[in-house]
């Protein structure tokens, strides 16, 4: 008889891969629909719940459905699950648990007229000797009963959807659960797109409904997506002692500005008694390689452009000091102040700025103790001037650009927000094939 519960089940959980959850199923044209597609209830042991499941017959000709209890399982961590068929009498090691085996459904067949309703009636009573926690079970509505032999496992079976019961019996109801895993697929992307897989475990005795939601970061702490999860849903329950997975995708705005270490931090509150809250947070890198590439090579140009522009300029600092004393390179030169030494280059500048604008006369007489090495021999053209100095124009041009860039870099990336996708997916299928 063990055997063939187990078989029964196997079969069972099979036929819910090819029904849609506790919507619509079909088969060869034919439809049915139940609503609601979920019960959750919390009741104490010794008492009982009545209530009415709606069958809703969409096809143009009249349907006689057949309703079915069966108890039910988590089968994975995709939000599956597995129903078992009552089948022989009670089991006395299981008789406190058993959803099944407490609800109460007319086990004759409903004709539905064609576009018309039906309601079928069911009572859940609780024994007073029930464990506390979560208890499951499911109402199979199809147009065939589910039939097995005592020496086989034929299942006449043609479309099925199912309602679940989500029973929470009062006692001692221990909520507890952690978050397993949290983590992208891979730690470094060319483009803003990862993919993330959160997963739940419950540790206690009663089903579980994390809620919250994973916000994403770039490196500057600028929000770039927030990913709601389970909220303003009655799916996504997460069975006594199982694990679920939940998946999702995100896609950020495509923009050189926003590379870097990116991290996304998940908050999750469950609990009906008591709201817990857990938290994980997850890293990985967008680092596009073509505009880095491209970004790390100008910055390495500007770097070698100023090292070798601060070492021309100091060559010609010390030429000059030779020439006001009148010294060859090869003979050691008196020791002048730093800075002075440092501004010749500047003066020379300003002398040949002056002769530029043709001010050469009112230049102030030098120090005495310097020689006569900016007397002005001349105007100079404003083309002489800008060939002379032409590698210091470079010098500030490549210096604007470069502040320039930052300052666009700087206002691109730390803009609060950018348009971004997300794709969630919390279940498989919401409904027969679903743990809800």
């Amino acid at each position: 008889m063990k055997n063939l519960r187990q078989i029964l089940a196997s079969s069972l959980f099979l036929l819910s891969l090819f029904s849609f959850a506790s919507i619509t199923s079909a088969d060869n044209g034919l439809s049915v629909t139940v609503t609601p597609p979920l019960f959750q209830l919390t009741i104490g042991p010794g008492e009982n719940f009545t209530s009415v499941l709606k069958i809703v017959n969409n096809n143009a000709y009249d349907v006689t459905y057949y309703a079915q209890v069966v108890d039910m399982q988590a089968n994975g961590e995709a939000g599956q699950s597995k129903f078992i068929p009552i089948i022989g009498p009670p089991d006395p090691a299981l008789a406190t648990s058993e959803l099944a085996r407490w609800m109460k459904i007319p086990s004759t067949p409903v004709i539905v007229k064609a576009g018309k309703t039906a309601d079928i009636p069911f009572t859940v009573t609780i024994p007073s000797n029930a464990e506390p926690g979560g208890h499951y079970a499911a109402i199979l509505v199809g147009t065939q009963p589910l039939a097995g032999t005592t020496t086989g496992t034929q299942l006449k079976v043609s479309s099925y959807v199912s309602s679940l019961l989500f029973v929470r019996v009062k006692g001692d109801v221990i909520e507890t659960g952690r978050i397993r895993d949290f983590t992208p697929d891979q730690s470094l992307y060319q483009t803003p797109k990862a993919n993330f897989v959160l997963r739940f475990e419950n540790t206690g005795n009663t089903h579980l409904q994390p809620q919250g939601d994973v916000t994403i970061y770039n490196m500057w702490g600028k929000e770039r997506g927030k990913v709601l999860i389970n909220q303003d849903s009655n799916f996504g329950n997460v069975l006594p002692k199982t694990i679920r997975r939940f998946e999702f995708s995100w896609e950020g705005e495509q923009s050189v500005f926003d590379i870097g270490r990116y991290s996304a931090i998940v908050t999750l509150t469950f609990g009906q008694d008591e709201k817990k809250n857990i938290s994980a947070t997850a890293y990985f890198w967008v680092v596009p390689v073509v505009p880095v590439a491209i970004t790390l090579g100008t910055f390495i140009v500007f770097i070698l452009l100023l090292a070798w522009f601060i070492r021309r300029y100091i060559r010609r600092a010390l030429m000059l000091e030779r020439e006001r004393y009148g010294i060859s390179p090869t003979v050691p030169q008196p020791k002048a102040p730093i800075f002075e030494t440092m501004m010749e280059p500047l003066r020379e500048g300003v002398v040949d700025l002056r002769k530029v604008t043709g001010q050469a006369q009112n230049l102030a007489a030098p120090a005495p103790q310097t020689l006569n090495v900016y007397q002005p021999q001349g105007s100079l053209t404003l083309s002489q001037f800008i060939n002379k100095y032409r590698l210091f124009f470079i010098f500030v041009v490549v210096l604007l650009i470069c502040i320039v860039s930052a300052w666009i870099y700087l206002e691109k990336v730390l803009i609060p927000e950018r348009n971004f996708t997300i794709e969630s997916v919390i279940s498989n299928d919401e409904g027969t094939s679903s743990q809800q």
